[in-house]
């Protein structure tokens, strides 16, 4: 069973900190930034949906743009961090190029954060203006068939230990699992936890945090934890958007 303490998720919000507040040549080698092991550039406008979540400029997590001023991404990313810090930017297929930038006003963790629940919605300043390159995302409201192909992105690291990806990268090599096989994997039943079955050198990595996984085009999960090593084979922990619709659409619509 994979452990998951509160501690931990508060060593990974303080080193996000301290990292991100590091030049570009030590942090792009050190700084928690999952990326996609193996994966596919994409191509510009490919993901419209995909955000960098940003602390001073420097990219610590993904996010998935799910209203023009709305940003969903793990609670862990941004747990305890100053709002002033923070940032989205969206509209570009490169970590380090300029896309549409946005302040971040409010972070939203879920209420209930803590060993799971890792969740979270970013309120930003100003909204970001739709275009071919910039579009929010649907949200599931029911449960993925297991055995279907879901689509992972973000710019982590390419390896375990290795640099951030400059290019957005994405694969279609995860699957769904159902609750029982999840169980199996990660130790308990959790209706609130994703499990996507990750093949040899095909899953995500540091810096991936945060990010979507999608299929057929509509967000079902939030990269949330790695129970094995970078590109191992595995059953990595999203958390599931559907189980937390409501909380979300209320925020959003409220």
């Amino acid at each position: 069973m994979v452990y998951r303490s509160v501690f931990v998720k508060f060593f990974i919000a303080f080193c996000l900190v301290a990292k991100a507040t590091q030049n570009e040549d030590v942090s792009a080698e050190l700084r928690p930034s999952p990326r996609i092991v193996n994966g596919q550039k994409a191509a510009v406008g490919q993901f419209p949906y995909q955000v960098s979540v940003r602390i001073n400029d420097q990219h610590i997590c993904g996010g998935a743009l799910v209203a023009q001023n709305f940003v969903l991404t793990a609670a862990h990313c941004v747990y305890n961090i100053d709002d002033d810090v923070l940032g989205v930017q969206a509209g570009t297929v490169g970590r380090t190029n300029s896309g549409d930038f946005r302040a971040v006003s409010t972070v939203i963790i879920h209420p209930q954060y803590g060993f799971d629940n890792d969740i979270a919605l970013l309120e930003l300043k100003t909204p970001f203006f739709y275009s071919d390159v910039i579009k929010p995302i649907g949200i599931a409201s029911w449960d993925v068939p297991a055995g279907e192909s879901v689509v992972i992105s973000g710019w982590g690291r390419i390896y375990e230990g290795g640099p951030l990806a400059d290019q957005l990268l994405y694969t279609r090599s995860l699957t769904t699992l159902n609750n029982e096989e999840c169980a199996k994997a990660d130790g308990t039943l959790n209706p609130s936890i994703l499990c996507l079955n990750s093949p040899q050198s095909r899953g995500f990595c540091e810096g991936d945090d945060g990010g979507p996984a999608v299929y057929k085009n509509i967000l079902i999960g939030i990269a949330s934890y790695i129970t094995k090593g970078c590109g191992s084979i595995a059953k990595g922990g999203f958390t599931n958007v559907s189980y937390y619709k409501n909380w979300i659409q209320a925020i959003i619509h409220g």
